[in-house]
């Protein structure tokens, strides 16, 4: 199954008893009702890992397309308003040297992320998450640095999530979160759409409390034409295409057939979503 289907009680029903195994062409997993499947005994392999540096480029190029406005810069070539303005900061963007970076969710992707952005002379990389993580170098231990999610609203000029979505981190930027955020801060978003309250990010865009947003991932997907985010030149929004990597794609492919494979022929899945204790 490709990740935008919804495996659902009804679907898993109407499969029977005779389904035993759920193989996603994805990382993510909130599209499957995770405790059906604990409940009816169906095993989940999933697609992680493969797709970590197709999606870390791609967050870096929404970051740079919606710091320096690329997608207005585009249009105004294109409508013939190039060269119009006298304005000395005319399509001036936001830059990334000397700026605080913060990432919710350092996992592979995030720290992917992290790694590309370093060379980009920034300043420091907060993160927030379920834990602290251990660096070895003197060097990694003075760039990053855990601090709880309020912080790194406060604190951060870019703020990029790439955590999961679940229970806890539903709709946590909200209305509340942005009221928290710099004024002239970005938001980029690569993880899940559920993460951000999409009325409250249109209200924050539309009012001036954070200076732009890039979007990889919207609820739900595809964005209908007529959303109100679709309206506004500061938020970016890309079709969900982080993993359209041409590498990424065969290697997901490949790994979602060897799990179906090594399921049916008795071995351990490459990759194999574990929920016995949800």
């Amino acid at each position: 199954f490709p990740g935008g289907i919804k495996i659902d009680k009804e679907v898993l029903t109407t499969a029977g008893d005779k389904l035993k195994m759920l193989a996603t062409f994805s990382v993510g997993y909130n599209h499957i009702d995770l405790k059906e499947c604990q409940k009816r005994g169906i095993s989940i392999g999933y697609t992680p890992g493969v797709l970590t540096n197709g999606v870390a480029d791609l967050g870096v190029a929404l970051l740079l397309a919606t710091s320096r406005r690329i997608s207005e810069a585009m249009k105004k070539a294109r409508n013939g308003e190039w060269g119009k303005s006298s304005d000395i900061m005319w399509m001036c963007g936001k830059p990334l040297a000397n700026s605080t970076i913060g990432i919710v969710g350092l996992g592979q992707i995030g720290l992917a992320i992290a790694r590309r952005l370093q060379a980009f002379s920034i300043q420091q990389i907060l993160y927030s998450g379920t834990r602290e993580k251990q660096f070895d170098s003197e060097d990694d231990k003075k760039l990053f640095k855990f601090v709880q999610f309020e912080k790194l609203l406060n604190q951060s000029d870019f703020v990029i999530i790439a955590c999961a979505l679940n229970e806890k981190t539903e709709s946590m930027f909200n209305k509340q979160a942005f009221e928290q955020m710099k004024n002239d801060a970005i938001l980029i978003n690569i993880a899940r759409g559920g993460i951000v309250d999409q009325e409250a990010l249109y209200d924050a865009l539309k009012n001036g409390q954070i200076q732009a947003a890039g979007l990889d991932v919207t609820t739900p997907e595809p964005l209908p034409l007529d959303h109100p985010l679709l309206t506004l030149e500061n938020c970016t929004i890309f079709p969900h295409i982080g993993s359209a990597d041409e590498s990424a794609r065969h290697q997901m492919a490949q790994v979602c057939v060897d799990n179906l494979l090594n399921f049916f022929s008795g071995k351990p899945m490459v990759h194999q979503l574990k929920i016995d204790n949800l």
